[in-house]
């Protein structure tokens, strides 16, 4: 999209674990990917992105729960690259994270926005079992974008 920033975050590094949480990610037409990465996106809220949110490349393992997209057009390109995907949707999905993490995981909210075909790699689970991942507990999904809006961005430190 012209006049709109790419990539809102590459992640590219030697096989670290990182959690991306509770971030504002507004007007991109990129937004987040991830080389040989364990990658947890949670409680994100991505407004008016026009291209894709997340993108899961080479080798990379990407848990992705509790996030609300809204007016995204693509939110996630899928696992074509060679990465790996948990992409939380239903009720099914987040129970399954029970049997890996000891909790449940939060549904992602699409408003507005393309639709994400099933991604469910339970080694990405499995990845992230021995991680801070399992220890985390996501907000409501509903709660997102207003605790977002209110906590991320310039000047706002928690």
């Amino acid at each position: 999209m012209i006049g709109q920033h790419y990539w809102f975050l590459l992640i590219a590094g030697e096989a670290d674990t990182i959690t991306v949480m509770n971030n504002h990610i507004y007007h991109t037409s990129g937004g987040i990917s991830g080389y040989n990465q364990q990658i947890h996106i949670v409680n994100n809220y991505y407004d008016t992105v026009g291209g894709h949110a997340i993108d899961a490349a080479v080798s990379s393992h990407i848990l992705v729960e509790g996030n609300y997209f809204k007016s995204v057009t693509t939110p996630d390109t899928g696992t074509a690259s060679g990465g790996a995907e948990y992409f939380v949707q239903t009720v099914a999905d987040a129970t399954t994270c029970a049997t890996y993490l000891g909790r449940y995981c939060e549904w992602n909210r699409f408003e507005s926005s393309g639709t994400v075909a099933s991604r469910l790699d339970t080694g990405v689970l499995s990845a992230l079992a021995q991680s801070a991942v399992n220890n985390l507990t996501p907000m409501g999904v509903a709660d997102v974008p207003t605790y977002v809006v209110a906590n991320a961005g310039v000047g706002k430190v928690n």
